[in-house]
């Protein structure tokens, strides 16, 4: 079986093109894989300061590797898809996340189904419904998941709002996002502190990735001033994507500009763990959200995550062993919660507890979900 992932693919920054690298070095140790990824995701009006690439990232030049789309130009996706044709992959995952991508996406699957109807044609939904919505959202998304084979899913909730849509449970596969085994080990913290020139606190808090609203920053820095008489402080490791200006005031207001250190870029993936290797705890403060790639990524590096209540969290935090849970949106939970982490919590035993919990997310497993896929 020849499979085509349809997908952002590294050098192309951003979590969704590291989970799919991780994905695909787990599904090609048993199927023969093409990569087609991105040479152009967005205008550049939308990163106006900022690259899409990871320029850190080297060596990716292979031959089942092909960066032919451009999502935005409808006037090359005749070309781009008869390249994907040529490919003569029986079947294909496309990743969803943002509507942005389903004009192309919808005109890429026509073309497929015209060309051969027994292509087989599934999706990976990161989302069912963006984090920020638009108007009439909900039913260019259902149109869209009414085109497919087979889901991969990665929460209770995405599973039941995509099955309001297509309503065939036995098309969804329930699965997760691999460990990010690619990324370097954790090196010591007091070097990776040295690195990053932060004083070393008694408690360290990482807020790690693009900061946006429904992230919950604004929670986790009005935590911060109940907490001022501790040894405590939180780093912000991301480029901010909303307006970085009422979080400023937030830390003006407060007084809290010696608790709160912000590396305002995006973080290239050589430096990732440095990142996790300084840090204690990883913060996840969403507001709404069906899933995060950070929960992997903090396992891989066996770090606690501190994570608002919302069901998709629930899924993956043990609570008071492989993490905890505030009540989401809740100033006065999360900052008692983080008093207790800072009072009493044991790092070695959660650290023992984080290395046995994430044997649920082994490739093994992954690559059984995928097959499940594949038979639908």
């Amino acid at each position: 079986m020849k499979l085509g992932i349809i997908s952002p693919y590294p050098p192309i920054k951003g979590g969704i093109a590291s989970e799919t690298e991780a994905i695909y070095h787990i599904l090609s140790t048993k199927y023969d894989i093409e990569i087609i990824s991105y040479n152009k995701m967005y205008p550049t009006f939308l990163y106006p300061d900022d690259s899409q690439y990871d320029h850190s990232i080297k060596n990716i030049k292979k031959s089942n590797i092909n960066f032919l789309l451009n999502s935005f130009n409808p006037f090359s996706w005749k070309k781009s898809t008869n390249e994907i044709l040529e490919t003569n992959c029986s079947h294909f995952i496309i990743r969803f996340w943002n509507p942005f991508f389903i004009p192309f996406y919808l005109y890429l699957i026509k073309k497929m189904r015209g060309y051969n109807n027994k292509i087989k044609i599934y999706c990976i939904c990161d989302n069912i419904l963006p984090h920020e919505r638009i108007i009439f959202d909900k039913y260019l998304i259902q149109y869209f998941f009414r085109k497919f084979n087979g889901y991969i899913v990665m929460s209770n909730i995405s599973l039941n709002l995509l099955m309001g849509m297509i309503n065939n449970r036995k098309l969804i596969i329930k699965s997760f996002l691999p460990l990010k085994n690619k990324y370097q080990e954790n090196i010591l913290k007091d070097e990776a502190l040295k690195v990053l020139n932060i004083k070393k606190p008694k408690l360290l808090l990482l807020m790690f990735g693009l900061v946006r609203d429904y992230k919950g920053l604004d929670v986790v820095l009005n935590s911060l001033k109940y907490l001022k008489e501790y040894d405590i402080k939180l780093l912000i490791a991301g480029k901010c994507y909303s307006n970085k200006n009422k979080y400023i005031k937030i830390v003006k207001d407060n007084n809290l500009n010696n608790m709160v250190i912000w590396h305002d870029n995006y973080i290239p993936e050589s430096k990732v763990n440095l990142y996790f290797s300084a840090t204690d705890v990883v913060i996840l403060s969403h507001k709404n959200i069906s899933q995060s790639g950070t929960i992997p990524l903090s396992y891989h590096f066996n770090k606690l995550i501190l994570a608002s209540n919302l069901d998709s969290f629930k899924e993956h935090i043990d609570d008071s062993k492989t993490g905890y849970l505030f009540n989401k949106n809740d100033v006065q939970s999360l900052s008692n919660t983080i008093k207790h982490i800072y009072k009493n919590h044991d790092f070695k035993l959660s650290e023992s507890y984080i290395k046995n919990y994430k044997t649920r997310y082994s490739d093994q497993k992954i690559l059984a979900d995928y097959d499940s896929l594949f038979r639908l």
